[in-house]
């Protein structure tokens, strides 16, 4: 249970602060003004489903985080107009990162429980792909190895899928050479051992995980808070884990029927194509996105279906089957 809540403890922050963020940098200053920056209310729709998580709305609207958004809110007062998707985005992202990161330090001499709350969500890690639609132009961004597909029904009545987002893993040559380029001091061999980087992760671009961000000055802290080490060999040049997103923007035509967003989870046992099929071939009365987590899991086999969703959450799951995120959106 503990390990389950340290994974998903900085994905459901991210989830519920991501919002704010981006709301601030993609408004109009006149309607910025307009809002009280410690009303939550007045930037984000409460999200349903975590209410019940005191842990999560301790963390999401206490006076730390509120502070960072204050000072995100001033700043933000001082940027000019003449902001398009791609700035918006990247200062979203890149400052909600850095303030989660900056509030896992602690201000006094004691470690408080909530200094250790915050440390947990820094250190875990998440990836993220977000939608605009503004009108008929949709803008997508993506962190890590999240997915987002686009959705096609020509009038001949060819189907087509269309890839919105970058992979940012090891594997992916841009981003190795992105890496290299950052780290030129570093062995390729180490900064890349066992297919991961650092020999960690296999995501090159994430939320948190400030133990391949942090200076090894920084990183005494995890060591003493948490009792185990946070060495990495030949750590000379962080950060080698980066938030910056890649975005892409697209003018919606009648062809364009919906738009997949979804985890690494549903692309290990479902191909683009796939998904897109799967999506038209929904039944009736059936939700679009379970529909396609069931395929994913079953593979055309019900058995199979069965004995994955029979494993409770936990370290021995991670090992049968990879979490699944899904969101599927209809235009009209």
């Amino acid at each position: 249970k503990q390990w389950y809540q340290r994974r998903v403890r900085g994905a459901h922050a991210i989830k519920h602060r991501l919002h704010y963020y981006m709301t601030l940098n993609m408004l109009g200053t006149a309607e910025i003004t307009a809002r009280n920056p410690l009303n939550k209310e007045d930037w984000v729709q409460p999200i349903p489903g975590d209410m019940g998580m005191d842990w999560l709305n301790q963390y999401v609207f206490d006076i730390r985080t509120a502070e960072s958004f204050l000072s995100r809110y001033k700043r933000r007062l001082q940027l000019p107009e003449e902001q398009g998707p791609l700035q918006q985005f990247v200062r979203s992202f890149e400052d909600l990162d850095e303030d989660i990161g900056t509030e896992a330090v602690p201000t006094g001499q004691r470690i408080t429980k909530d200094a250790v709350y915050r440390l947990l969500t820094a250190t875990s890690g998440a990836c993220v792909c977000s939608a605009v639609i503004s009108g008929r132009e949709l803008h997508v961004a993506g962190l890590g190895d999240c997915r987002a597909i686009l959705g096609s029904v020509k009038e001949e009545g060819t189907v087509e899928a269309s890839v919105l987002t970058e992979e940012h893993r090891t594997y992916n040559p841009v981003e190795r050479e992105r890496l290299i380029r950052e780290h030129p001091r570093e062995d390729e061999d180490i900064m890349f051992f066992d297919e991961r980087l650092c020999g960690i992760l296999q995501p090159t671009r994430a939320f948190g995980d400030v133990s391949l961000k942090w200076s090894s000055r920084e990183k005494v802290l995890l060591d003493y808070v948490f009792d185990e080490t946070s060495y990495i060999p030949n750590y000379l040049t962080p950060p080698y884990l980066i938030s910056r997103p890649d975005v892409h923007s697209v003018t919606l035509r009648p062809e364009h029927k919906f738009l997949i967003l979804a985890s690494d989870g549903l692309w290990d046992g479902l191909s683009d194509e796939q998904a897109v099929r799967l999506v038209l071939e929904t039944p009736e009365n059936m939700n679009t996105a379970t529909w396609l987590i069931r395929n994913s899991l079953s593979r055309d086999n019900e058995k199979r279906l069965f004995k994955i969703l029979s494993v409770p959450p936990g370290p021995i799951c991670r090992n049968i089957r990879d979490d699944i995120t899904v969101i599927v959106i209809h235009f009209t």
